[in-house]
């Protein structure tokens, strides 16, 4: 009997395992593979890693946060604000602008700073912006 019932315990145990892997492949098909995070309805796209430069030249138009927490708080933030791009600098610092690229783009690795309240993603790095356009 009780090789029965492991039997048993052993197909039920198969069939949930299968069943999970179908499910989670269904929603892997549904996924996309681009630099876009969508929230409530808007999108960010990553536009790529900028170098920037003391004031009076700074790439962008404003200083919105000195210590956004989190990527979304600085997004919505220069979206409020009227703009159209935001770049997240030192693992924090948020700035809106209506252009960037004024200093030029620079390798990735440059922006590798992790963002202060994300550990997930990145945010900058000294004098440099991970730029957003905001749609």
């Amino acid at each position: 009997m009780a090789i029965s019932s492991l039997s048993e315990r052993q197909t039920s145990l198969e069939s949930n395992v299968k069943s999970y892997f179908h499910n989670m492949s269904k929603v892997c098909e549904n996924e996309t593979t681009t630099n876009t995070t969508k929230t409530n309805q808007t999108q960010e796209v990553y536009q790529g890693c900028y170098q920037d430069a003391p004031p009076p030249s700074r790439d962008f138009d404003v200083l919105a946060i000195e210590n956004s927490k989190i990527p979304i708080v600085c997004f919505k933030k220069c979206r409020s604000l009227g703009y159209a791009y935001a770049g997240l600098q030192n693992g924090g610092q948020c700035f809106c602008g209506s252009s960037f690229g004024r200093h030029g783009k620079v390798p990735e690795s440059a922006c590798s700073t992790i963002c202060n309240g994300d550990r997930t993603k990145v945010c900058g790095g000294t004098w440099r912006n991970s730029v957003y356009k905001l749609i």
